[in-house]
């Protein structure tokens, strides 16, 4: 596994925020000269958080329809894998410093293991999905998943709050005892649907996988973008915007939405014609691939972390909403993990 980054950012006291990304080594060069068969075998271990959706996109990437033989037992690895992002981010960031962790590390780390041995087997991938609703329901939610979705308004949702205590309610409440409902909430601008064609001849330009817009615009992609339509999601951010509250409902929507679309076998890849695309965790996932006699000429990656952490994107953007108080660290620190950037950061006060 090789360094991937790290972004620095830094609050001026005048509400100026700078952000610095150091992404490390660009990995799409080290595939340049491989055969497909090197690539799918090496992106694991170049990609520590969502080496299975790397494959996943690579997959289509490289072969396209040919890929879609795969693409189920591909996107039950992801779903899986978002799965275990979704709970790492809960794990060790809900909590106040000093409390126990909000979840059991084992139970989470153990989800994308038990869907690869489960795969091809129907009712052992059925009980794979059982396994982290019965999870979900037990320690994260305390109700059922499909329950937890019918909660579609303000006051539904805080009678969940006010029922029987878990980490996970802690911690929103002392969200909302802090008055942090809508810390960050600015306009939002998710990334749309992008046509194949046209996205595939934006990456003729390098610049693009760095520091990417559509039609001059960075947008937001993550759980926020796709649970932008839930009832809750919907009412919470009618309510405070789309400040931390929000953020955080999305990804608890998100997770409760998995096990059953691991039942269902929803696809979460797409693409073609050299462009594999995955909805990961983080957000939208993209690889971009030029082929010449069996052997990839020219590699490229687009992350979310580029969408959501572009200079003028999501974070700079929610991060200048925050008045220059004494706990401007620590209010920057929870929204960044809220958009949460696949590579360590740093906040810096200056």
């Amino acid at each position: 596994m090789i360094a991937e980054g790290r972004i620095i950012i830094e609050m001026g006291q005048n509400g100026d925020v700078r952000l610095n990304s150091n992404r490390g080594v660009d990995v799409a060069r080290m595939l340049v000269g491989r055969g497909p068969g090197d690539v799918l075998d090496l992106l694991p271990r170049l990609f520590s958080l969502c080496g299975h959706a790397h494959v996943a996109a690579a997959r289509r990437a490289m072969f396209g329809p040919l890929a879609e033989m795969e693409m189920r037992s591909d996107s039950l690895m992801v779903l899986s894998e978002n799965a275990r992002e979704h709970l790492l981010r809960i794990l060790t960031c809900w909590r106040a410093k000093g409390d126990p962790p909000a979840l059991a590390g084992p139970s989470i780390m153990s989800l994308v293991s038990g869907m690869k041995t489960a795969l091809g087997g129907s009712k052992a991938e059925q009980d794979q999905a059982d396994n982290l609703a019965n999870f979900l329901a037990a320690d994260v939610l305390a109700l059922g998943p499909a329950q937890f979705l019918d909660l579609e308004d303000i006051e539904s949702f805080c009678g969940w709050l006010s029922g029987p205590p878990t980490p996970v309610k802690d911690h929103l409440s002392g969200i909302i005892a802090k008055g942090w409902e809508a810390l960050g909430a600015s306009q939002p601008n998710y990334l749309p649907y992008l046509p194949e064609d046209l996205l595939f001849e934006r990456f003729n330009n390098p610049e693009f996988s760095i520091r990417p817009d559509w039609q001059g615009q960075p947008y937001e992609t993550g759980t926020l973008e796709r649970q932008s339509r839930h009832p809750l999601v919907v009412a919470l951010v009618e309510t405070h915007g789309t400040g931390l509250l929000a953020r955080m409902v999305a990804r608890l929507v998100e997770l409760a939405q998995i096990p059953e679309r691991m039942k269902n076998g929803d696809c979460l890849v797409s693409g073609g014609d050299g462009l594999g695309i995955v909805e990961t965790a983080r957000g939208r996932l993209i690889h971009a691939v030029r082929q010449e006699s069996g052997v990839i000429a020219d590699y490229r990656i687009l992350a979310p972390t580029e969408w959501n952490f572009h200079p003028q994107g999501v974070a700079v953007q929610a991060l200048r909403t925050l008045p220059a108080e004494p706990d401007l660290s620590a209010r920057a620190s929870a929204l960044i993990e809220a958009i949460d950037p696949c590579v360590a950061f740093e906040v810096r006060a200056v």
